[in-house]
């Protein structure tokens, strides 16, 4: 089982502030599962907001709109590596 963090072990372990995290939170960026702990999921999904707040200065409504985008590209890739793997192996038969 993976282990689950809370809204303090996210911020100290990257290194932030909570209130980084409170926010991406009641902005539903990131979700808490029923034990109110995040996932690693989450997890990347808070450092990466970071690294774009941090460094280009994205405001919260900036990274709804870039977190949003990355997911449907991630889902897209997702579903182009699964076609591609369909043909190989129609190819193969």
């Amino acid at each position: 089982m993976t282990r689950r963090l809370t809204r303090i072990e996210i911020a100290t372990l990257l290194d932030l502030e909570e209130g980084f995290v409170l926010e991406l939170e009641r902005h539903e960026i990131i979700m808490p599962g029923p034990d109110a702990r995040f996932d690693a999921p989450s997890v990347e999904r808070v450092r990466i907001c970071w690294t774009m707040h941090d460094a280009l200065d994205v405001n919260l409504a900036g990274l709804e709109v870039a977190m949003s985008l990355l997911e449907r590209w991630q889902d897209e890739r997702r579903r182009v590596h699964t076609l591609i793997e369909e043909l190989r192996r129609e190819r193969d038969e």
